[in-house]
């Protein structure tokens, strides 16, 4: 296994597949991307998402609104993409702004176009281990580990972070009983004591806290695995902005068996993830259903 786990060979390997599809089947992907305030993180995952559809051929209908867009105002949006036939996919950029009940926006979007599973219908066929579309970053993290070889079944895998678009989806993939997953997992937060007791006990490291740089060397065991999800700005000195993850990657390198890089790593797969899901939204509005496995062979036989 290679000590630095780059994202780019994965990307390919989506983008590839993506393609593939995209001619077989003449699509036409469409989908409406929706960013609300100008969140750093959000906007430079966002732009890496225009770049990269140009290049496969799939259309983004790019919508920036304003943070203190109301609630009302959303939704409406949301609904003329429901409707739309055109558009295939919806991607809503989190996070939204705090006058926004998220619980009510993620349920108003139409499960059949939900690019990142954020809709309790799709959240729940997660929780069954029922088909249906795979969050982008908790996939990312997924095939990352594919990829590369890594053994889950049976490892100790803890996930730093709850938010129901990376820690608590992930956390439930991988419980599922398939040969990519059966691990024992532990999720812990913000409110854990104690917390670097439990990652030193992690055999996979996941972090999804959104805290630059927060994991070092005393919170990890040695030869760890350590998936890095975080993408944090960093203000430098003469006003220009760097990316860092919530590993202090530097610290940790030395420690750790493999690590992914931020930028780099998961992050660059999940943006191919995402089209992954618009082309599964267009094969399955043409009743044509391909199952996860069916994806996994598609990506990774012949690699």
């Amino acid at each position: 296994m290679e000590k630095v786990l780059n994202g780019k060979p994965v990307a390919q390997l989506i983008n590839r597949t993506c393609s593939s599809l995209i001619a077989n089947y003449g699509l036409k992907p469409q989908m409406v991307l929706i960013q609300v305030g100008d969140d750093p993180a959000s906007t430079y995952y966002v732009q890496s998402i225009i770049n990269s559809g140009k290049k496969l051929g799939c259309f983004c209908q790019m919508k920036i609104l304003p943070d203190n867009i109301s609630e009302q105002e959303l939704l409406a949006i949301l609904n003329e993409a429901n409707h739309n036939p055109d558009v295939n996919g919806i991607m809503l950029q989190k996070p939204l702004p705090k006058h926004i009940n998220e619980s009510k926006v993620n349920s108003a979007i139409n499960p059949e176009k939900d690019l990142d599973c954020l809709h309790p219908l799709n959240l729940g066929k997660i929780m069954m281990e029922e088909e249906g579309f795979l969050p982008c970053t908790p996939a990312a993290v997924l095939f990352c580990m594919l990829y590369y070889g890594i053994e889950t079944q049976g490892k100790h895998i803890v996930i730093l972070g709850r938010s129901n678009v990376v820690g608590k989806p992930l956390a439930n993939i991988l419980l599922w009983k398939r040969n990519f997953a059966n691990a024992t997992v532990t999720v812990c937060h913000s409110k854990t004591n104690n917390l670097a007791e439990f990652t030193k006990e992690a055999d996979i490291l996941i972090t999804a806290i959104g805290k630059a740089e927060f994991v070092t060397p005393e919170m990890v065991k040695e030869n760890a695995i350590i998936l890095d999800v975080g993408i944090n700005e960093i203000k430098l000195a003469n006003g220009e902005s760097n990316y860092v993850g919530d590993v202090n990657y530097k610290l940790c390198y030395d420690k750790a068996l493999a690590i992914t890089p931020v930028p780099g790593g998961i992050g660059r797969i999940t943006t191919s993830v995402l089209f992954l899901n618009l082309v599964d939204a267009c094969l399955k509005s043409r009743n044509t259903n391909k199952s996860i496995d069916e994806y996994i062979h598609l990506i990774f036989d012949g690699k």
